[in-house]
């Protein structure tokens, strides 16, 4: 029997080594004496563990063997091409970092091969090649470029002693003289120390960094053997980003080998990321970060932690829309299949749902009298429970139904559904009001547009007639839903019943209203751990800005933002956050949130903006994309193309038909080499390797109905909307991002 510790790879494995590489470790767990391995040691390499072992004729497998305890223990680094192997195994060094304790691989400067004393060594005779005429090329003035670490005076002799960063990558990454090439030393450092530099050349302090990466002052024991040095380094925090203990669990090994770059979350934390997700707070807790930087990943490694550490505790662990949850509910099925789970709230175990669908769970569920009594202590009226939910459409409709048969003085700017389903789902729904009189004394906290005594007469004459429209279709919203279901809890709680939860973890928090604050603080007891906020202001597209402490909700003190993108490339990040440079967005609790500080480990191509004159010309231009991807051997199932309105969609898909390629509408059935087109909305919570957003005019980016006779104050919110919905698109993507247009392009791209 041999075990395994996986390190995780620089080198993606292709779909054909993926089952090579999984048949070489069950042989090798099971045995790693076996003859087919040809596990072999090598002559004169920098590190005397490690080892060699044939996965075809053609791949290596670099190794490092350690004994634990008489128990052969191999770390697997990667498998390349047989010379190439050779020479990374050659220099390659497994060892505990002399100042922090992790546990790293390093590449080390080794002697050259010894040849036999009777070999003749030929020196290569000097080869002249022809120069070239030189060709006249026109260059574009070259664009200066600030080195982040060089700029920030930081000295270079402190990151080496302190940190214990490696001097020559230090050297190097000072030396770089573009964002490509410093991405590019940074992509040969080991996990800990890539990271460290980024966070520092994103302004991070050496102390925070420090603090991020739990990285603290090593103390060697001499008496310690090597293999307990690096048994207790796996323990290590930073350890654990890239090195994953394995065992000879061959179901496990091959989690990690099918997994790929896409499910490396699974078994690799950011020591920051697993603070978060096993750390006990005394009260709720807030984790901000922008698209990518792994919230949701915390998220369901925390539920897992919990349910291990309280087997019948009841958690719930829900998001904004039903398919976000079924990606968390996914998920967490990939993260641990066995974690307990519960069939509806209230039950023991792990119970994933969107809120609305827990709001419907928990309001069916009750009584009639605590149905009725909740329509009194809402509505004014004991009547029986909704019949239906109203879609935002109806919902729009009964509003304009409303201003159609209700006399007032209301101007156009605030004679609108939009203005008067914000009012009433921030100011008269949360304070519970039944009657004009309550509504004339309730302050309007954080609603832009000033009411006076008269025009509060008039809004309320027609929130009158809105409600009157529902109650006789038997019909409530959504949000209406939610309040009536936090109600129904409240009654409870005050009746000394226990709440049927004991932790909430909640995902995309920057998208629920003021009913669904109300009804998931009354869904659990207030006390440590009660709420797990994940959220990110600048992605909110639906949502309503409601400070949480209106809620009993506190979170003073204990927030923390995550900055490390982990999806995309560099430059789709920078492409992405400049959408939004400039603009002010306020938190969840109403203080600015900025962007500073936010980056990324990966490189890739600058997103491209092509340009079209007419429709038919950028839907050639989309099938030249996605031929050209295809060439370059891009799954093309594995491509999204965005748009800002359903009505797109079908011709989008009907273009490319025309043009000899297929696609396919979200949530059909995947098909090889067949993208998926779909609204900006619903790739929220999605990613993909190429992003094209397409349909990127004036005439669609923003929504014009979106913004239509709106007071100042609610078409600022209304554009800021549109503007991080672009920001949530753009963000989809991994590796390619394509923007497109025909006509003139959006504002909001800043393209002149």
């Amino acid at each position: 029997m041999a075990l395994v510790t996986w390190i995780k790879q620089k080198d993606k494995i292709d779909g054909a080594m993926k089952a090579k590489v999984y048949s070489f470790f069950e042989k090798l767990q099971k045995d790693d004496t076996a003859p087919g391995l040809h596990i072999e040691p090598m002559h004169t390499p920098a590190d005397p563990r490690v080892r060699t072992g044939r996965i075809d004729l053609n791949y290596r497998a670099v190794l490092f063997k350690v004994a634990f305890e008489n128990i052969p223990h191999y770390f697997y680094y990667g498998a390349w091409p047989h010379d190439q192997a050779i020479d990374i195994a050659r220099s390659s060094v497994l060892q505990v970092n002399s100042v922090n304790g992790v546990l790293e691989v390093v590449r080390a400067s080794t002697p050259a091969p010894v040849p036999p004393s009777d070999t003749v060594i030929e020196e290569p005779a000097d080869v002249v090649e022809p120069e070239a005429p030189e060709e006249e090329t026109e260059t574009e003035s070259p664009q200066l470029w600030t080195n982040p670490l060089a700029a920030c005076g930081m000295d270079q002799s402190e990151l080496v002693a302190t940190l214990g960063l490696a001097a020559d990558l230090v050297d190097r990454v000072f030396a770089a003289s573009s964002d490509e090439e410093l991405l590019d030393v940074l992509g040969d450092a080991p996990e800990w120390q890539a990271t460290a530099l980024l966070e520092l050349a994103a302004g991070t302090s050496i102390s925070d960094v420090q603090d991020k990466l739990a990285l603290s002052r090593y103390v060697d024991n001499p008496e310690e053997s090597e293999e307990d040095k690096i048994k207790r380094a796996l323990e290590h925090p930073a350890t654990k980003m890239q090195f994953t203990f394995v065992g000879d669990n061959s179901e496990e090994l091959k989690k990690v080998i099918e997994g790929g770059d896409f499910d490396s979350w699974r078994t690799f934390l950011h020591p920051e990321q697993r603070v978060y997700a096993e750390r006990r707070y005394s009260g709720s807790f807030r984790l901000s970060g922008g698209a990518g930087t792994g919230k949701t990943v915390v998220l369901l490694h925390r539920a897992r932690a919990m349910a291990h550490a309280e087997p019948s505790s009841r958690i719930v662990l829900t998001t904004y829309t039903t398919t976000l949850a079924e990606s968390l509910e996914s998920g967490l099925a990939k993260l641990d299949a066995d974690l307990p789970r519960a069939s509806k709230p209230g039950e023991p175990g792990i119970h994933v749902a969107g809120v609305d669908s827990l709001v419907s769970k928990v309001f069916r569920a009750a009584s009639e009298v605590e149905q009725r009594q909740s329509m009194k202590d809402l509505f004014g009226l004991e009547a029986a429970a909704p019949g239906k939910i109203l879609e935002a459409d109806r919902a729009r409709q009964q509003w304009e139904s409303a201003l159609s048969d209700v006399e007032h003085e209301l101007e156009p700017e605030l004679a609108n559904p939009t203005f008067l389903q914000q009012e009433y789902e921030t100011v008269v729904l949360p304070n519970f009001i039944a009657g004009k009189d309550e509504y004339l004394k309730v302050p309007r906290a954080g609603r832009g547009t000033a009411l006076n005594r008269a025009k509060r007469l008039s809004v309320w004459k027609v929130i009158e007639g809105y409600r009157y429209y529902n109650r006789i279709d038997m019909h409530a919203s959504f949000v209406e839903m939610a309040h009536l279901a936090a109600l129904i809890l409240r009654q409870r709680a005050e009746k000394g019943l226990t709440r049927m939860a004991d932790h909430v973890l909640i995902d995309e928090a920057q998208d629920l209203h003021a009913g669904h604050w109300l009804f998931l603080r009354e869904l659990v007891q207030q006390g440590p751990d009660d709420l797990f906020i994940a959220e990110d202001s600048h992605q909110r597209i639906y949502g309503q800005k409601v400070p949480l402490s209106r809620f009993g909700i506190g979170i003073v003190g204990r927030s923390r933002r995550l900055t490390l993108n982990y999806r995309t490339t560099q430059q789709n990040l920078a492409y992405a956050v400049g959408l939004l440079k400039g603009i002010p967005v306020t938190d969840i609790e109403g203080t600015d949130e900025s962007v500073n500080g936010y980056t990324s480990s990966r490189v890739g191509p600058k997103p491209q903006e092509h340009a079209a004159t007419s429709y038919v010309e950028e839907l050639d231009n989309l099938a030249q994309t996605l031929r050209t991807w295809q060439e370059e051997g891009v799954p093309l199932e594995t491509v999204g193309i965005l748009v800002r309105a359903n009505f797109q969609i079908g011709k989008v898909i009907s273009g490319l038909n025309e043009r000899g390629l297929e696609a396919r509408i979200a949530g059909s059935a995947a098909a090889s080499g067949v993208p998926a087109v779909m609204t900006m909305h619903r790739s929220k919570g999605m990613e993909f390797t190429r992003v094209v957003l397409f349909g990127m005019s004036d005439q669609s980016m923003p929504a014009a109905y979106q913004l239509q006779n709106l007071a100042p104050a609610e078409q600022a919110d209304a554009l800021l909307r549109e503007r991080s919905l672009l920001y949530v698109a753009a963000t989809r993507a991994r590796d390619g991002l394509v923007v497109s247009w025909s006509g003139k392009p959006s504002e909001l791209l800043g393209t002149k």
